[in-house]
């Protein structure tokens, strides 16, 4: 029987640690198209190896997303380099559990 790790879900209002370079930090940044405060927990998250790490929750992951995809990339390295974030953060935004509604919980038992 194959060994399958299922990686733990997370509260839809928990967060989650991202691991970006500094040059897709820039990115971001440069984008404009991040929020302010986001932007402001990006620049200042501490450098390690080359790498920034930081915790963030659904909707700044969102947020990111939503800028990776506008950017426009100049050539085709580039362009992959962008893809794979974008694969990458929206395998990390999967492992959010869905919110639960409590109106569609009272549709089902009126009915």
């Amino acid at each position: 029987m194959p060994y399958s790790r299922q990686r733990p879900r997370i509260a839809p209002n928990g967060r989650v640690a991202i691991r970006l370079t500094t040059a897709q930090r820039d990115m971001f940044i440069q984008s404009g198209a991040v929020p302010k405060e986001l932007g402001h927990v990006l620049h200042r998250a501490p450098v390690r190896a080359g790498k920034l790490s930081l915790r963030v929750t659904r909707g700044s992951l969102e947020a990111l997303i939503a800028a990776a995809s506008r950017h426009e990339s100049g050539n085709r390295e580039e362009e992959r380099a962008v893809v794979t974030l974008l694969r990458y953060l929206e395998g990390l935004e999967e492992r959010f559990e869905e919110p639960e509604t409590e109106s569609e919980d009272e549709e089902s038992y009126q009915a």
